[in-house]
């Protein structure tokens, strides 16, 4: 070898040397930085008419496992999903409280229940049938109370999916500009791998709330499709079509057309609605499963307890008309069977015996239609009340009930059933989480930066440049030598 083809190969050494040096600072430096993934420097032998001069440069990359990548944003949706529906269902046990809390919804059934039981033994007492008038209109504000977190969950949600989608479009764009940045840094030549990490940052950004996969295309540029087989990106950005609801009341639904959907031109990826292209995980499906099933399961339940709480109290009274509502109304009405949905909200104390609508509470011992008090110690209309809350019938379809229950064990049974679908709904996130936790690790294991497999690169790094600088030196003292002879 000619002292020139050793001051090239070391010359070009040193420059390679140079670039792996700063390209394994670089790793370091952003050892911590989110989305950061470690470069790879790629290097070749440099050949010149057919002999060796040296290495060369041949760019860097990032590490990535593609396979790793889908199989975590795939856990992370769908555990974003079941921490919504957890969530929810936590929400809406909590509200109805445990057996044992006095403001949970079966102490309500109990007060009620116990406050006719003493009234019933001492009819004449105005202070108990003040304390039973109490009962029943704690209960019916306990339902309302119900009622409006149920629907308030359901208008939180459609307004957080509104959000969701707005932000999802936004970023679909930046990743359309980033695409176009990325491909022009190739076709020039450049460095485009701290744009393609900020890229997959904003792709696991929307893989959060829509599963996606990528679809790589010519010099760097991706496209996305949602894990069901609709485009996202397809060259330019797609956008997401829904329409947020101002305000959201039971008998509202998605399948009646009152509530938004989602689209992506033309094409149905509304969740939950049994479509091809439906999405399935993600946090839109989370917030379309409570707004759409969850919510509406829950109101439902309070439905059916409200008219079974209505139901009990009719016809029992011998001073009502035929069809005359009971000690509980539909908004003052009978109940009508036909219009159960949201009667949760509309459940009401019978006019009759409440003072502060113009009754009279001592109705409760003589009749909601009694034109004058009877006598102090009569107790069967009372009794009567008593022995329909407590019998056994079966509870409307709505409860989710069967069997014969009383109107206490409906309402412990509903309560209990919805705490039932929490822990369900909590052991699935766990599970979800668990498997999220662990592709996580694997894919950093994969493409995350190891400082002490980094600070090794450097040594070696070290060693190369020293030994190329070496033969330098050793070059410039034998053309010395040479000149001077």
């Amino acid at each position: 070898m000619s002292i020139s083809s050793a001051l090239s190969n070391a010359t070009s050494g040193l420059s390679v040397a140079s670039r792996r040096a700063d390209v394994v600072s670089n790793n370091i430096a952003n050892a911590l930085t989110p989305g950061f993934a470690k470069r790879n420097v790629h290097v070749s032998a440099k050949v010149l008419a057919g002999n060796g001069a040296g290495v060369q440069f041949d760019g860097v990359t990032r590490a990535v496992d593609q396979a790793l990548t889908g199989d975590r944003r795939l856990a992370e949706s769908a555990s974003s999903r079941d921490q919504i529906v957890a969530s929810s269902y936590a929400s809406f046990n909590s509200a109805l409280g445990e057996p044992d809390d006095s403001f949970s919804l079966f102490a309500q059934y109990q007060n009620l229940e116990s406050s006719l039981r003493s009234l019933s033994q001492t009819p004449e007492s105005q202070s108990l049938q003040a304390q039973t008038l109490d009962a029943a209109k704690a209960l019916t504000n306990k339902f309302h109370d119900l009622s409006t977190q149920a629907q308030s969950a359901r208008l939180n949600a459609d307004g957080q999916i509104a959000q969701e989608v707005s932000v999802i479009n936004n970023t679909l764009k930046e990743i359309e500009k980033l695409n176009t940045a990325i491909s022009a840094a190739s076709a020039g030549g450049r460095d485009a791998t701290a744009l393609e990490d900020q890229r997959k940052v904003l792709i696991d950004q929307i893989s959060q709330s829509i599963p996606v996969r990528e679809v790589q295309r010519d010099r760097g540029k991706l496209d996305l499709i949602t894990d069901e087989g609709v485009f996202l990106i397809a060259g330019t950005a797609r956008e997401i079509s829904f329409t947020p609801a101002n305000t959201i009341s039971a008998n509202e639904t998605l399948a009646g057309g009152d509530l938004s959907g989602l689209s992506v031109d033309g094409a149905d990826i509304t969740p939950g609605v049994g479509g091809s292209f439906s999405l399935k995980q993600g946090n839109l499906a989370g917030l379309f499963a409570v707004r759409d099933q969850v919510a509406p399961d829950f109101q439902a339940k309070l439905d059916g307890l409200a008219r079974d709480m209505i139901e009990r109290f009719e016809g029992i009274d011998p001073t009502l008309a035929a069809g005359a509502p009971g000690l509980f109304t539909d908004a003052g009405a009978a109940f009508d069977p036909t219009a159960e949905t949201g009667v949760a909200a509309r459940i009401a104390v019978n006019a009759a015996v409440d003072p502060d609508q113009g009754g009279a509470v001592w109705r409760l011992r003589d009749g909601l239609g009694a034109a004058t008090q009877g006598p102090a110690g009569a107790a069967g209309i009372i009794a009567s009340s008593l022995d329909a809350l407590t019998a056994l019938k079966a509870p409307p379809a709505g409860t989710g009930q069967s069997g014969f229950l009383s109107a206490a064990n409906v309402a412990a049974n509903v309560t209990s059933s919805i705490g039932q679908a929490r822990i369900t709904a909590e052991t699935q996130l766990a599970a979800s989480s668990a498997r999220t936790q662990s592709l996580i690790d694997a894919e950093q294991n994969a493409t995350a930066v190891d400082s002490d497999q980094e600070l090794q690169k450097l040594l070696l790094i070290e060693q190369a440049f020293a030994a190329n600088a070496r033969v330098i030196q050793t070059a410039d003292e034998m053309m010395r030598r040479l000149i001077e002879l």
